[in-house]
This record gives structure tokens, sequence and C-alpha cells, in this order.
């Protein structure tokens, strides 16, 4: 079969490769359909990752090279003998995480904190953007109503979801997403599916700013950590906003999520920092604000987030804004996404 597969930094390649074995008891090989290029999937191309295994997974014994893709729809083609929840030809969304189910934080349920967690896509010698792929079963969710375009995008909607809700976002609040990527854009949806009354965000990129404000959100047009708090300021009666979200990563933008939030607030932190910040403690204790990171989801709202999508709660399609082919995944896909660029979610067409 074919794959894109990740050899090094600015070293993607479609290699010929051999397909999946058939699948053991408890597993199910797919086809993918459609699969997101994500930004931790740029950052590996970039050569500023650190998320693939460089020497085999203690989990899955995968290393580069390795298939990427972990946001992705798919068709079954094969179930293992004590699979009954799925069939061949049913259109599913693939959850990435596997974990091991034995130690402590698996078995207290908190599967995205096993120490030996790995991820379809990025540690697992199977990717979305391969022809074929082996998965557990525990991965699957029916698609059930879900496009398999939107079910592609199932995959950072619940880790938008999953920080929206260990912030606390709710009815009436005010909320600052900084940053206006795929986390970004969803997070401005997760905000006001759980109810925010006042959404605001702020790109560098006026055009990704203006896209994702069409979502539900004011734009804020300053540019400066201190200029962005006082125009939310401005616009919540000298307070704040309750809730901050750096979906970006950089430096000013969480300079901008402490400064922005009220006293008493929140700032929620999706995005991935590639070392230690600045921040300002003073502001922290004396303000009274709570920091609160995440990383990936649990199972419930993976689950809560497939629910929303089918509901129509949480549009995510329209966060697309390029479709591809898999041949053209480097010179229009990671390329593109590597420089500055307009796109959201740039969406790689695998199996038709």
């Amino acid at each position: 079969m074919r794959a894109a597969r990740l050899h090094g930094p600015a070293d993607i390649r479609i290699d010929e490769v051999d397909d999946p074995p058939d699948p053991g008891p408890h597993q199910v090989v797919v086809a993918p359909l459609w699969s997101g290029l994500c930004g931790t999937d740029v950052k590996e191309f970039t050569g500023h990752g650190g998320s693939v295994a460089a020497t085999p997974h203690p989990l899955t014994g995968a290393c580069i090279p390795l298939i990427l893709g972990h946001e992705f729809s798919a068709r079954v083609v094969a179930v293992g003998p004590n699979v009954d929840d799925v069939a061949a030809g049913d259109e599913v969304v693939v959850m990435p995480l596997q974990y091991c189910g034995r130690c402590a934080a698996c078995l207290a349920g908190r599967h995205t904190h096993c120490q030996l967690k790995a991820w379809t896509g990025l540690s697992s010698p199977w990717g979305g953007f391969g022809d074929l792929a082996l998965v557990e079963s525990y991965q699957l969710t029916p698609l059930d109503g879900i496009s398999a375009l939107a079910g592609a995008v199932v995959e950072p909607a619940a880790v938008a979801m999953n920080a929206a809700m260990r912030a606390g976002i709710g009815p009436g609040d005010s909320v600052f997403v900084a940053g206006a990527g795929a986390i970004g854009a969803l997070t401005v949806m997760a905000a006001r599916a759980a109810g925010a009354a006042s959404v605001y965000v702020f790109d560098p990129n006026s055009k990704r700013a203006e896209y994702v404000a069409a979502l539900g959100a004011e734009v804020v047009p300053e540019d400066e950590p201190a200029r962005i708090a006082q125009f939310l300021r401005d616009r919540t009666g000298g307070l704040g906003v309750d809730v901050s979200m750096d979906c970006a990563g950089k430096p000013q933008a969480m300079t901008a999520c402490v400064q922005a939030v009220r006293t008493g607030g929140k700032v929620g932190i999706p995005a991935v920092h590639p070392g230690s910040i600045p921040v300002d403690v003073r502001r922290l204790t004396r303000d009274d604000l709570t920091i609160v990171g995440s990383i990936g989801y649990s199972r419930e709202t993976w689950e809560k987030t497939v629910r929303m999508v089918r509901a129509g709660l949480l549009p995510v399609e329209r966060i697309v804004t390029a479709r591809i082919e898999r041949d053209q995944i480097v010179e229009k896909g990671f390329v593109v996404l590597a420089q500055p660029s307009h796109e959201i979610k740039v969406l790689v067409q695998v199996n038709r």
C-alpha cells in the first residue's frame, strides 16, 4: 500500500509499505477517507516537533519513518473475531489515543495521562495518511450521520472542547481566544456552544482572524498584549474577560491572556509551547487567577464532542479551508502551512 511517511525534518515521502496484518481479536483494519494536517505534523516537518517516536515506542514499538495522520475518518475493511460494535463497510471516526489499560491512570479512566500512551499517526506503525491502518476497536466511533469530511475534524474539536470544559467556560461568559488556527477556531465554536455571551479572537494574520470571527467572535484589532487587554476591558465594563484561551503557543499570546482576564478569572492553555515562558506571577497571586493546562481529551469528552457534531452544535466542517489529494500533501500541505498562511484546516483525501 501507499502512505505518506515522515523520515525527518522537511522529509515527507509517499512510500510503498506493507499492508497491515490481519486484525487481532480486538483490532480493526480501516481505510482512511479524509485526514487532517495538524500543527503537530507541521512542527515535525519543520524540525520543531518532538511528538513522533525517534526510537521504538514502549507501547507500539514504532519509530521514524512513521506514517503520519492522527485526525481522520475511515471505512472499516476487516474486524477481529471479538469485535461486534462495528462491521466491514461502516464509516467511523478514529480516536488516535492508544493506552496500556493497566497503569494507575488507565485504571482510573485517565487514559490521556497513561505513561505509555501513543497516538495513531504519531507514535504508531499506522496513520491516517496510509491506504490502510490497523487500530484497536476502542478507537472507533461510528459516524452515524456525520459526514466523512466532518469526521476528520472531530479529533481537534475534542481537543478544543476539552480545553473549554477544563477552563470552565459556561453560560454568559466573556471569552478571549488568542490564535485563529484550527484549535482557536474550534475553541470559538466550543465557547459559543457552552453558552458564552461574547467571544473575542486575536491573530496577527488578519485574514485568519476575520475568518474565525465569522464563526461567532469579534476580532481584537490591537496587536500588543497591553493594548489587547485594554480593548477587552473596554468591552467588558472595565473588568476583563472571564476566561482567556491561549491557542497560539507564543509568549506574547500567553502574556495577553494573563493581562486580559478579570480578577478571579481563568486562563486555559491548550496550545503547545516550545519551552518555558515568563508569566506575571504577581498578577496570578494578587488577582487570584487560575491557569489550567489541557492535553487531548477524556473518552467522555470525545463522545460528547461526537454527539455535539452530530447534533449540529459544532459545525466543524466550517473550519476546512482547503482540500487536497495525498499526492499533493507536501507542496500544497506541509510547505504551505510551514509558512505564514491564511489556511485554517487542510484536509487530505486518502481513499475515495
